[in-house]
C-alpha cells in the first residue's frame, strides 16, 4: 500500500511538473509568434493590416505552433495587449502596433479595397454603414478624444454644415448656443444625440472655423469664415500629436543606430510585456540621471558580470537609443553578447508607451525626464502628456556626435530625394528642376543679379525665414503672379521653392500654362519658358542638407523654420534648427497628396517611384519598350 502510494504521489508530481513545462514552452512559442507578427507591422511601416492578410503569411512553424496548441492568431495577438491592438475596419479585423499608427488615415482606399477583397466572406456590411455605425454605442464624452475619426463621418460634417449656415445667416456672423440649438434641424439634432455632444461641445473642437465666448446661457458662437467650408478639420488630439511624436522619434533612432550594424534593438513593448528575468543598464551622463531613472535599472560604470550571467535579457537605454547602440556595438566580443539589447526610442518612447520614472536618490516616482539636448524636446510626449521634460541647461551632458549628426542627415537626405522624385514624376514631370547644391553654388559664384528666387509658402511661414541667398532677390509667389511678364524679361532664371518643393512644382505647372494661356507668351516659347522658370529638388529642406542658410524677415541669419506640417520633419538635418509651428494645427488640405507620396515611395529605389517600379516589374518587355518610346517622342521638348 504504501508502495502504491509512493508511485501515485510521484506520477502526480512528474505530470504537475510536465504541465509547467508545457505551459512555459506554450508562452515561449506564442510569444515567439507575436514577434513575428511585430516584424510584419514594423516591415509594413507600422500600418494595420488584416489578420486574414497576416495568417496568409505566417511561417510554417508558425501555423505549426498555432496547430499544436490547438489556439489562434487572434488570440495570440489579444494576450498581449500592450504591444498590439486589434480594431475592427469595415468588418476586418486590424491589427496595429499600440500607440504606434500608421501616418495618414486609418486605412487609403486603395488598402481599403484590398482587405476588403481578401476578407470578403467575412465581410458583411458596406465602409458606409460601417462609418456610420461608429456613432452607435459612443459613451458620452468619447467623441471628444476620437473626434477625427467622428469630423470624417457624413452627417457630422453635414451637422456643422448646417450650423455654419445659421451663423451665415445671421449679424455678424454669430449666434447664442442656446438659440443654435433650437434652431437646428430634426436631423442635426439627431446627430447630436447619436454622438453624445452638445452644440458648444461639438464647436469648441473645430477653433479654427468657430470661435466660442461667453459662459452658461449667454455662451455665443461666431463663424471665421464668410463662406462655407467643404470640409471642417479638428484640431488633433494630444494622443494623436504623441502617435506621431513616437513615430518620428522611432525614424530617428533608426537612422542614427545605423551605423551600428552589430547592435539589436528591442522595442519597449517587448521589454514592458516580458515575463523572463530583464536588466535594465542606463547608459547616460551624470546629469540625466540625477533627473529620474527607469525603475530597477543600473548605471553602466556599476554593472558587473554576475549582473550580466543572472538576467536573460540585458538592455541599455538612453535618451533615444544613439548611446546605448553604441555600447551594445561595443560589447560584440563579450561572452554575454547573445543576450544585450538596446531600447529603440530611450527614455522617450519609454515616456510614450507610459511608462514610469523614479528620482535616483530617493527611488519616490517621478515625473521629471531629461531630454539630453534640445533638439530631442520635440520627441518626447507634448505638454500635458503626464511627463516634465527637463531641457538641457547644465554642464556635463555631452551633446550630439557630428558623426552621428552626419550620417542620420545622410539618411534624411536620402529619404527626402525619394519624395522629391516621387512628388515631381508624379505631378510634374514636364517642370525643370535644379539641384539645390546647383543653386548654392551659382549664387556663391555671383550670379546672384541674374536669379529670382520665387518663395511659394504661406505668409506665416516666410514670416520665420526664408533662404539666405546673398544679395539675390527674393519675392513671394503672390508678387510674382502680379508682374510676371515684367520679372520673366529681367531676369535670366527663375528660381522657385517651398519647403520640400511640392508646392512650388505646381506652381511652376500652372504659371506656364496660364502665361500661355492668356497671351501672355506666344505658344511657340512655352519651351524656351519652361526652360527658364525651375524648382529647387526637394525645397528649402533640400537646401539646407546642402550647407545653405536662413534668414529672419529682416535680414539676420536665423536657425527658425516653419516646417509647413509635421509629417516631414524627419526629412530635415538633424541638429541645430529650431523649428517654429503650431502642432495642434491641421494638417493643411495641398499637404494630403504629398503626405500620400511620402507613404507610398520606396526607400530601397533610387530616384524612381514605386508605381514605375512594380509596373515594370509585371510588363512584357516590349510593352515597357513601346510605352518608353511614346513617352520619349512625346517629351522631345524636355532635355531632362
Amino acid at each position: 500500500a504504501i508502495l502504491r502510494f509512493f508511485m501515485a504521489e510521484a506520477a502526480c508530481s512528474a505530470s504537475v511538473a510536465k504541465m509547467a513545462v508545457s505551459r512555459e514552452r506554450q508562452d515561449q512559442d506564442l510569444l515567439a509568434i507575436a514577434v513575428e507578427v511585430q516584424r510584419m507591422l514594423e516591415a509594413a511601416q507600422y500600418k494595420p493590416l488584416a489578420v486574414t492578410e497576416i495568417g496568409k503569411v505566417l511561417s510554417m512553424q508558425s501555423l505549426m505552433v498555432l496547430l499544436q496548441h490547438a489556439t489562434g492568431l487572434v488570440s495570440v495577438i489579444e494576450s498581449h495587449p500592450k504591444l498590439f491592438a486589434l480594431t475592427e475596419v469595415d468588418g476586418c479585423q486590424m491589427v496595429s502596433l499600440r500607440n504606434i499608427p500608421w501616418l495618414g488615415p486609418k486605412l487609403p482606399a486603395s488598402e481599403s479595397s484590398k482587405v476588403a477583397t481578401a476578407c470578403a466572406p467575412s465581410c458583411g456590411a458596406s465602409g458606409a454603414s460601417s462609418r456610420t455605425n461608429i456613432m452607435q454605442g459612443i459613451p458620452r464624452g468619447k467623441a471628444l478624444e476620437m473626434m477625427s475619426e467622428v469630423a470624417e463621418l457624413p452627417a457630422v460634417q453635414g451637422a456643422l454644415q448646417e450650423i455654419a449656415g445659421l451663423l451665415l445667416s445671421s449679424p455678424s456672423r454669430m449666434l447664442l448656443v442656446s438659440e443654435i440649438g433650437s434652431r437646428i434641424s430634426a436631423e442635426c439634432r439627431g446627430v447630436l444625440r447619436s454622438i453624445k455632444l452638445r452644440v458648444a461641445q461639438l464647436l469648441q473642437c473645430f477653433p479654427n472655423d468657430f470661435i466660442l465666448s461667453g459662459q452658461g446661457p449667454g455662451t455665443g458662437a461666431t463663424y471665421c469664415h464668410g463662406e462655407l467650408r467643404s470640409k471642417f478639420s479638428p484640431l488633433p488630439s494630444a494622443s494623436e500629436l504623441n502617435s506621431g511624436r513616437l513615430y518620428r522619434l522611432l525614424k530617428l533612432s533608426a537612422d542614427a543606430t545605423e551605423r551600428f550594424e552589430g547592435a539589436r534593438s528591442v522595442t519597449v513593448g517587448e521589454v514592458q510585456g516580458a515575463t523572463g528575468a530583464i536588466l535594465l543598464v542606463d547608459c547616460r551622463s551624470d546629469a540625466e540621471r540625477a533627473v529620474s531613472v527607469i525603475p530597477n535599472s543600473v548605471r553602466l560604470d556599476r554593472l558587473t558580470d554576475a549582473d550580466l550571467e543572472a538576467s536573460e535579457m540585458v538592455v541599455g537605454y538612453c535618451c533615444v537609443g544613439i548611446t546605448s547602440a553604441e555600447w551594445c556595438q561595443q560589447q560584440l566580443d563579450s561572452p554575454w553578447a547573445f543576450k544585450i539589447r538596446f531600447l529603440a526610442g530611450g527614455v522617450a518612447a519609454w515616456a510614450h508607451h507610459e511608462g514610469g520614472f523614479v528620482h535616483p536618490d530617493t527611488q519616490e516616482a517621478t515625473t521629471k525626464v531629461h531630454c539630453w539636448v534640445w533638439d530631442m524636446l520635440p520627441f518626447f510626449p507634448v505638454a500635458g502628456s503626464g511627463y516634465d521634460i527637463v531641457v538641457a541647461t547644465e554642464d556635463g551632458v555631452p551633446g550630439l556626435s557630428q558623426e552621428m549628426v552626419a550620417h542620420a542627415s545622410q539618411l534624411r537626405h536620402a529619404r527626402l530625394r525619394h519624395l522629391a522624385w516621387e512628388v515631381r514624376l508624379r505631378y510634374w514631370p514636364s517642370v525643370f528642376c535644379i539641384e539645390a547644391a546647383d543653386l548654392k553654388t551659382q549664387l556663391d559664384l555671383g550670379h546672384c543679379s541674374s536669379h529670382l528666387i520665387v518663395d511659394c509658402r504661406t505668409p506665416d511661414e516666410r514670416q520665420v525665414s526664408t533662404l539666405a541667398v546673398n544679395g539675390a532677390v527674393i519675392i513671394s509667389a503672390d508678387e510674382f503672379r502680379r508682374r510676371a511678364p515684367e520679372y520673366i524679361s529681367a531676369y535670366a532664371t527663375i528660381v522657385t521653392c517651398c519647403t520640400i518643393g511640392g508646392r512650388s512644382g505646381t506652381f511652376c505647372k500652372t504659371l506656364v500654362d496660364e502665361l500661355v494661356d492668356f497671351g501672355h507668351v506666344p505658344a511657340e516659347r512655352a519651351d524656351e519658358l519652361r526652360r527658364k522658370i525651375v524648382n529647387v529638388l526637394g525645397g528649402i529642406a533640400a537646401w539646407l542638407h546642402a550647407g545653405g542658410g536662413l534668414v529672419d524677415p529682416s535680414g539676420q541669419p536665423t536657425k527658425k523654420l516653419h516646417p509647413w506640417c509635421r509629417a516631414f520633419l524627419d526629412l530635415f538635418p538633424l541638429g541645430g534648427l529650431d523649428f517654429v509651428f503650431d502642432e495642434y494645427r491641421p494638417v493643411p488640405q495641398d499637404a494630403l497628396s504629398l503626405i500620400s507620396c511620402k507613404t507610398d515611395c520606396s526607400e530601397d529605389v533610387d530616384a524612381v517611384p514605386q508605381r514605375f517600379v512594380q509596373m515594370c516589374s509585371v510588363l512584357p518587355p516590349e510593352v515597357i519598350n513601346d510605352s518608353l518610346t511614346r513617352a520619349m517622342e512625346s517629351c522631345a521638348s524636355y532635355e531632362d
